[in-house]
């Protein structure tokens, strides 16, 4: 341990964690999980297409791809203290905006902007988020209260995808009902927990004597150069890109899937139905796939836990390609969407701790897991934006099978997978 490091511990903590640490990552995940996801379901019942869905609702996601690019301006400017409340308000103000853009006549050029802009928000409040979390707490803290952080990052989900959405499907179902008049109303309800929020947090969050200005400069090329000089690249870059190709493809559409009418090859859920579907019960399984898959890899390590994980995450696919051609009983909605997520959570756990694994013996092992997860949302955008053509192409059930057959180069690749490095037996950092 460094001298730095022995001060830092040694300093008195002046906030209690579970005060701030709570709320700042339920902050945290509201943003992302409207931008990703809630944004999906409201386009779709304001009568985009799904090509156009997968298109613009992957596309606004690219700030979180790059915003290691700007992460040294973060590190070297004002405090992360500053940073965390200076984004949370102008994300609560772009909040606001979203819900009036979504009412007037075209909607989705001024919507996509703002998501946009909140999209690019949400990126560098993670980047503080994250910096100010290890300068607030002690070693012995950080590790104890990385469940909890995970946790209200979850709640942000059930939050999002269960409690806004099932609320607006509340409001869409008022006699008189306008759609676009409903979401301005979640929107609305959804600032204003955010503010809320962040009001008591920030007046729990302490003052770090080691939050203070900075003027060193991280060395970006080298990091870089050595990430991109490791041996079997193509490999690697590959994997990265394609593990879960087919999965966030999936992602993508699900929801379109579960909205649309049974005519048009869907299964004719209503909105609050989605909402309880995929945001109280997908989470809850999300997360238990999750964990379950992080003891596995605990005790099995990496390399042992691959093949099985990748087929955990691929598999549940064939359960959505059946309801689609079968169209059954809503409640084998349920079971299907149940039975993804946790294969998810199980299979993205070997994911993630996959790219820890390969930072090992690197000088900069932090920008190499932040470079390897930008790729990561990089393939899953693209997976994203090819998902709404291939849909409106094939029908649903052509989907589900394009969505197996865009998994295979994952797949493929799992036998020419550098392995070399000593074994990880580690819990992933968290399950998006």
């Amino acid at each position: 341990m460094n001298e730095n490091s022995t001060a830092r511990e040694s300093l008195p903590r002046s906030g209690n964690p579970w005060l701030f640490v709570p709320s700042l990552f339920f902050l945290e995940g509201i943003p992302y999980f409207i931008v990703s996801t809630v944004s999906v379901t409201m386009f779709k019942r304001m009568g985009i297409s799904n090509a156009e869905i997968g298109l613009w609702t992957s596309l606004i996601t690219w700030p979180w791809i790059i915003k290691m690019l700007w992460g040294p301006l973060v590190e070297s400017t004002s405090t992360k203290r500053k940073w965390i409340l200076g984004t949370q308000i102008l994300a609560a103000i772009v909040m606001l905006c979203v819900s009036m853009t979504i009412t007037v006549e075209n909607f989705l050029t001024p919507t996509l902007i703002a998501l946009t802009i909140l999209a690019f928000l949400s990126a560098t409040h993670d980047i503080a988020a994250d910096g100010f979390y290890i300068l607030a707490l002690s070693q012995e803290d950080q590790a104890y209260f990385v469940g909890i952080r995970s946790t209200a990052y979850r709640m942000a989900n059930v939050f999002c995808n269960g409690g806004l959405i099932y609320l607006a499907g509340t409001f869409e179902a008022a006699p008189n009902a306008v759609i676009p008049i409903a979401w301005r109303n979640v929107l609305i309800i959804a600032a204003f927990v955010y503010l809320i929020f962040m009001t008591l947090g920030n007046l729990a969050m302490p003052r770090p004597r080691q939050d203070a200005d900075k003027s060193e400069t991280f060395p970006f090329a080298a990091a870089f150069s050595e990430y991109f000089s490791q041996a079997k690249l193509p490999i690697i870059l590959g994997f990265i890109l394609f593990y879960r190709f087919g999965e966030s493809m999936v992602s993508k559409m699900s929801n379109p899937f579960l909205i649309d009418t049974i005519e048009k090859g869907g299964m004719g859920l209503t909105t609050s139905e989605v909402g309880f579907v995929t945001g109280v019960v997908g989470v809850v399984a999300l997360t238990l796939g999750g964990i379950i898959g992080g003891m596995v890899i605990s005790k099995f390590g990496i390399k042992r836990s691959l093949w099985p994980m990748v087929l955990a995450m691929n598999v549940p696919n064939l359960l959505y390609i059946w309801a689609a051609t079968v169209q059954p009983e809503k409640i084998w909605v349920t079971i299907i969407v149940g039975c993804d997520q946790f294969g998810y959570g199980f299979g993205f756990a070997a994911y993630m701790v996959y790219l820890m694994f390969i930072t090992q013996d690197s000088k900069y092992p932090t920008a190499h897991y932040a470079i390897s997860t930008g790729l990561m949302a990089f393939g899953a955008m693209g997976a994203g934006i090819t998902s709404g053509y291939v849909q409106q192409y094939t029908g649903y059930a052509g989907f589900f099978m394009a969505t197996l057959v865009c998994a295979a180069p994952g797949v493929l690749l799992l036998p020419f997978l550098p392995l070399e490095k000593e074994d990880l037996h580690i819990a992933p950092v968290d399950i998006d």
